[in-house]
C-alpha cells in the first residue's frame, strides 16, 4: 500500500503517519531521515515524472528534461491563485534504449515525502506548497475555487486550491510530523491554517472564529482558524513551509543591526 498509519493512536483520534515499504511492483523508494527525505524513482521506456522546479537531486544519463506550464491559463491560476509554480519540470526516459533509468527528487525544505495513490484518493485537495511530484501520465491538477469569500479570505488557503485527479501516484511534501484523521459524517475539527496538508474530496472546508480580541491580537491565532467537516480523511503536518519561514524570520537578532562591528 502507498501509505499506512502506525499503531500510535492519539487521544484526539489522530494517527501518526509513517510510510510503509512500497509494494513489489512499485518503481520508487523513499530514503533519508525524518528531517529531509529523498525519493528514488525508476523510469522505464515511455515513462515520465512531473515535479516542482528545484526538486531534482540527480538523474541517470538516459533521462531528458523538459518544462511546460500545463496551459497558460492553468499555469497562471496555479501560480497566482493556488501558490504553486508557474512551470512544471518533466523528467522523461529518452527511449533510446530499454534500460531502466533512475531519478531522485527531494523537497525544497526539510520535509517528509508522502506518497498518495490517486486510485484511492481521486479528487484529493492539497494545500499550497504541498505538491512535490507525480509518476506517470494518468493524473492532472485542477484549480478549484473555495466555497465562499469568507473561506477564501480567512481560512488561510486562498481563493483557489489544487485538486488532484486520475489514477497515478503522486508525492507530497509533509513538514515535521504528519498525522491523519478519519472524520465521520458531520464530525468537525479545527486546525491551524498552516497545519493543513490535504483532505479528501468528501471533506468540507470552512472557517471558525478564534475568539475575542485578546486571542486574535495577543495569542497569535488571528481572527479565524480552518474548520474541516467530515466525512473523509484529513492529513495535517506540524511544520509547513509557511510556518518554517515564520520561525526562521522570528530568530532574535535576525535584523543584523550589529553587523557593523566595533573597531
Amino acid at each position: 500500500r502507498p501509505l499506512v498509519q502506525d499503531d500510535t493512536h492519539m487521544l484526539s483520534g489522530f494517527h501518526l503517519w509513517t510510510a510503509s515499504a512500497p509494494p513489489q511492483d512499485a518503481h520508487f523508494q523513499i530514503v533519508g531521515s525524518d528531517f529531509s527525505q529523498v525519493i528514488e524513482i525508476e523510469l522505464h521506456p515511455g515513462e515520465v515524472v512531473t515535479a516542482e522546479p528545484l526538486s531534482m537531486l540527480f538523474m541517470s544519463d538516459g533521462v531528458q528534461l523538459g518544462a511546460d506550464m500545463g496551459g497558460l491559463g492553468q499555469g497562471l491560476k496555479r501560480c497566482c491563485c493556488a501558490g504553486e509554480s508557474l512551470f512544471r519540470l518533466h523528467l522523461e526516459h529518452n527511449n533510446q534504449s530499454n534500460s531502466v533509468e533512475k531519478i531522485a527528487l527531494t523537497p525544497s525544505f526539510p520535509a517528509k515525502i508522502v506518497p498518495i495513490d490517486l486510485r484511492l484518493y481521486n479528487g484529493l485537495t492539497i494545500n499550497r506548497g504541498a505538491f512535490l511530484g507525480a509518476l506517470g501520465k494518468d493524473w492532472k491538477i485542477q484549480i478549484q475555487m473555495v466555497r465562499s469569500l469568507g473561506t477564501a479570505c480567512c481560512a488561510g488557503q486562498g481563493l483557489f486550491m489544487n485538486t488532484l485527479h486520475g489514477d497515478g501516484m503522486i508525492f507530497l511534501n509533509g513538514g515535521g510530523t504528519v498525522m491523519t484523521k478519519q472524520l465521520a459524517a458531520g464530525e468537525k475539527i479545527v486546525v491551524d491554517k498552516h497545519g493543513l496538508l490535504a483532505f479528501e474530496k468528501t471533506v468540507t472546508l470552512s472557517i471558525r472564529r478564534t475568539g475575542g480580541c485578546m486571542v486574535c491580537c495577543c495569542a497569535a491565532q488571528g481572527l479565524f482558524n480552518t474548520e474541516l467537516i467530515g466525512p473523509g480523511l484529513v492529513w495535517v503536518h506540524t511544520m509547513s513551509l509557511s510556518r518554517l519561514r515564520q520561525a526562521v524570520g522570528a530568530v532574535p537578532g535576525g535584523g543584523g543591526g550589529n553587523t557593523g562591528g566595533e573597531s
